[in-house]
């Protein structure tokens, strides 16, 4: 509660990553035993969403909570549908071994998908097609994070254990002009 009183808790597995969902009740968890659960705090339950045959490294959920993407471990990019619980896609080319690679939905209607990889790349899909449609290079090592940006959808920013944060978009048109403010399409700053 508001005085730091614990009201509730759950114990007995280790916790990868966490998602609070937008119903003001629900916790997502990936946890060691290789799946998400839901915690609900209002009615004190829990129950498995996902189940994956490798360790769920992280996850991030679609802004209308029903898609959930998930790195998993030495297999790469999953989507999964929370509401049916099935798996929807698995991406390739990305390559995952045992680090923590976060990956996000991106796009005017999140119907792109972005993750870094451990060969210092960024890769792009659309939602619907398991092969990429992009490779970003310009990193050095393995690029561990990207996020898209909320307000200009084709922006993304990527960041690596090579020490450099590179904001992403599409090249300046041929007149010179710059139609989404992105800036050059491979600016990098210092993390």
């Amino acid at each position: 509660d508001l005085d730091g009183n614990v009201l509730d808790s759950w114990e007995g597995v280790r916790v990868q990553c966490l998602w609070c969902l937008n119903d003001g009740k629900t916790i997502l968890a990936s946890d060691t035993h290789q799946r998400i659960r839901g915690y609900n705090f209002e009615e004190l339950t829990d129950r498995n969403i996902v189940q994956e045959d490798h360790p769920v490294m992280s996850f991030t959920v679609s802004r209308n909570g029903r898609l959930a993407l998930l790195n998993v471990a030495t297999q790469g990019v999953h989507l999964w549908d929370l509401q049916d619980r099935v798996l929807l896609q698995k991406y390739q080319g990305v390559t995952q071994g045992f680090y923590t690679i976060h990956s996000c939905l991106g796009g005017t209607s999140e119907d792109f998908i972005a993750s870094g990889s451990e060969d210092h790349k960024v890769y792009i899909w659309h939602r619907k097609s398991e092969l990429p449609v992009a490779e970003l290079t310009g990193h050095t090592r393995t690029v561990n994070c990207v996020s898209w940006n909320p307000q200009i959808p084709s922006m993304l920013a990527s960041a690596s254990d090579d020490g450099t944060v590179r904001i992403w978009g599409p090249a300046p048109s041929l007149d010179g002009e710059d139609p989404e403010g992105c800036g050059s399409s491979n600016s990098t700053a210092d993390s």
